[in-house]
């Protein structure tokens, strides 16, 4: 509790000190000091001798941007001096300023104000003190300050300190300090003193707390340190007390030349029978020297456990692998040349085994056209060396070249034909083999449109749109089994296949009274099939599972009836099978882009799975927002995970709740958070190492 108390305070600190300047005039807009300067009373009286207007009654005096509205003022124009009497309220375009007396001087922006309180607008916050002065440049100093974000005369929580002085770019102190809740005080500090920046600032960021069955009691603490204007980092220390203590490290940097990327690494001390366990992950982009694309997706973790522990989506905590690939890439004009290393690690089993690109580089000439004609050349090389630590290991040179024609039959049909040839070298603990193989496809495709004119609230005219599409692709059929078997790619079986679809679309057209015209699809629908010619002329007698020409029929369907819902539907389905769906994913959905949403997932693929999943999110409980989300398997009926989160929203705090199940481990985690000073992400976020 100390430590985020710490925290809290000198946020508000940072906030109390950007916010002075602002609220006292100083250099609120570009030389508003120049501006002239309008003073506005119901009884207004200039003394020549001292220079000086007296107003009274519903005084307002206006400069630039800032004004100042009080029961009386004077005003020495010569010295830009405004003294200020009775319901005193200054204004500036970031803040406001109120009090019963207060001295301003709108040129230097220095000034003194009794019994004040300051309201800044964004972020919003009450700054109050028996008086609030500035005593330089750069320095400030409030007697008897409270500081909030919340409204009313009672506030859900407050700071208060008897004196803070603070000078810009230095230090603040501030001395006996409390934290009150509502007027309750909770925690007394002597006196605390703090680094001031505009900017980011280093400090403790707000733990969080929880239980799992599987993990126990859990606190999680985290540190932000700001290294430079382009870099920061974030260390973290975590105690789960049937799992052990974690500690991490998250860096995040840019740049020159767009270079940017997150470092992450996560080392977990096991306690109560467990094993040690580490994880790292690296993700970069960027350009470095002489135009080369530097890309790395790097993941590591020594152990499956790993993501069991603390996986929060079932693609993560399921996983069976990781890899890591890193590539650079130069590209200039129509070649492309891409040098990568590409590891996998095998969770599940020994990955003594696993085939390693250890690395692999790729060369390419793209398309080009050839003397003006319809044809087209393209070279795809690549070469590779496969590594794996027992087995059959190697290395293998790739080329395919290949002759393209694209012409258009008719204005109606587009054909696209392209004859290819690929040669392959090896070279491995079996010995050298070399292999050639030519490969022909032919595409035939078209688009045939027509608009409707209708009147259905908005719309005016709808257009439908046809695509369908043939292509026809033959590898003849040799016997490769001499070739090492590295992977797929190593044995390219024969092809004689006729491809067909059709696609459909519905887009909607629709124009504003404005004149400016809109444009929707609102459904699509593609059948796709294939037709084996090599099959088809297979005998009658063959054994069975042969002789079956066409393959599964595959449909997707996608409809937007409107911008707040949605029906997806992706499926195969064997046209001779006894159970002939093979696999039927299908989504639908509502959102109405007020924080409430419904969205509900099937998915079934044959002998293999078959669950619904639903997802809920609701605002309609305000100041309560709930979210959540099942996964419930259909065939055994058992609930895979269950996720409920809620947030109690207040004008200036939130509170949040979080509650999992998933395979029996049952979890609770709990953040809190003060508006204006909760810098850190959605709760749950955090407590993801990686």
């Amino acid at each position: 509790m100390r430590i985020k108390m710490f925290r809290y305070l000198s946020l508000a600190v940072c906030m109390l000190v950007c916010s002075v300047p602002l609220a006292f005039g100083a250099e609120p807009e570009k030389n508003s000091s120049q501006e002239p300067v309008q003073l506005e009373a119901e009884e207004l009286v200039f003394d020549q001798a001292s220079g000086t207007y007296l107003a009274e009654r519903e005084v307002v005096l206006r400069q630039g941007g800032q004004e100042l509205k009080a029961d009386r003022v004077r005003w020495k124009d010569e010295t830009s001096e405004a003294e200020a009497f009775g319901d005193v309220h200054f204004s500036g375009p970031d803040g406001e300023l109120f009090g019963d007396e207060m001295f301003l001087n709108l040129a230097s922006g220095q000034g003194q104000v009794a019994n004040g309180r300051i309201l800044v607008h964004d972020p919003k916050f009450h700054i109050s003190g028996t008086t609030i002065a500035k005593t330089g440049e750069r320095s400030y100093r409030v007697e008897e300050g409270t500081f909030t974000s919340c409204d009313g005369p009672v506030p859900s929580w407050k700071f208060t300190a008897s004196d803070l002085d603070v000078t810009m770019g230095g230090y603040a102190w501030a001395k006996n300090v409390k934290f009150h809740i509502y007027d309750v005080p909770v925690l007394y500090l002597p006196i605390i003193g703090y680094p001031v920046k505009t900017e980011r600032e280093s400090g403790l960021l707000i733990p969080s707390v929880g239980y799992s069955d599987s993990r126990g009691s859990q606190l999680f603490m985290s540190y932000y340190q700001v290294i430079d204007r382009n870099q920061d980092a974030t260390f973290y220390l975590d105690y789960l007390s049937r799992l052990g203590l974690g500690k991490g490290l998250e860096y995040r940097y840019i740049f020159g030349h767009d270079n940017r990327g997150a470092l992450k690494g996560y080392h977990v001390n096991g306690f109560s029978g467990h094993d040690d366990s580490f994880a790292f992950d690296w993700l970069h982009r960027g350009t470095l020297p002489g135009r080369v694309r530097l890309t790395a997706d790097v993941e590591y973790v020594d152990n499956r456990e790993f993501f069991s522990d603390f996986g929060e989506a079932a693609e993560e905590y399921n996983k069976d692998k990781v890899e890591t690939v890193v590539a650079a890439n130069r590209h200039w004009g129509k070649n492309n040349l891409t040098g990568q290393v590409k590891y996998t690690k095998d969770l599940e089993q020994s990955n003594d085994e696993t085939l390693q690109r250890l690395p692999e580089l790729q060369f390419a000439l793209l398309k080009r056209r050839l003397w003006g004609s319809p044809f087209y050349f393209d070279l795809d090389t690549s070469a590779v060396h496969l590594w794996r630590e027992e087995g059959l290991k190697g290395a293998r040179l790739s080329m395919r070249p290949a002759l393209t024609g694209v012409f258009r039959l008719g204005g109606v049909v587009d054909v696209t034909s392209e004859l290819g040839y690929r040669e392959r070298l090896y070279t491995s603990t079996q010995g050298e083999e070399r292999h050639g193989l030519f490969d022909f496809s032919t595409r035939l495709s078209s688009r045939l449109a027509r608009a409707y004119a209708v009147d259905v609230k908005s719309v005016d005219k709808i257009q439908h749109v046809m695509q369908p599409e043939v292509l026809y692709q033959y590898r003849p059929f040799q016997d490769q089994s001499d070739l090492p078997q590295f992977e797929a790619e190593d044995y390219l079986y024969g092809r004689n296949t006729i491809s067909y679809g059709l696609i459909n679309r519905l887009i909607a057209r629709s124009e504003a009274a404005s004149g400016e015209v809109d444009y929707r699809e609102f459904l699509y629908f593609r059948l796709a099939q294939e037709f084996d010619v090599e099959e088809s002329m297979r005998h009658p007698l063959a054994p069975q599972g042969q002789g079956r020409p066409f393959s599964d029929l595959r449909a997707e369907f996608i409809l937007r009836p409107t911008r707040w819902n949605y029906f997806d539907i992706d499926t195969r389905y064997d046209i001779s099978g006894p159970d002939n769906f093979l696999t039927f994913h299908a989504e639908t959905g509502l959102v109405d882009q007020k924080g409430n949403a419904l969205s509900l997932r099937y998915r079934y693929n044959r002998d293999v799975q078959e669950y619904l999943a639903t997802k809920l999110e609701l605002s309609l409980l305000k100041p309560i927002y709930l979210s959540f989300e099942n996964r419930r398997e259909l065939q055994g009926g058992a609930n895979l995970e269950n996720v409920l989160n809620l947030e109690y929203r207040a004008q200036c705090w939130s509170l949040y709740l979080t509650c999992r199940d998933r395979d029996g481990d049952q979890e609770v985690t709990i953040n809190f958070a003060l508006a204006g000073l909760d810098f850190t992400s959605h709760p749950g976020s955090r407590r993801k190492p990686l």
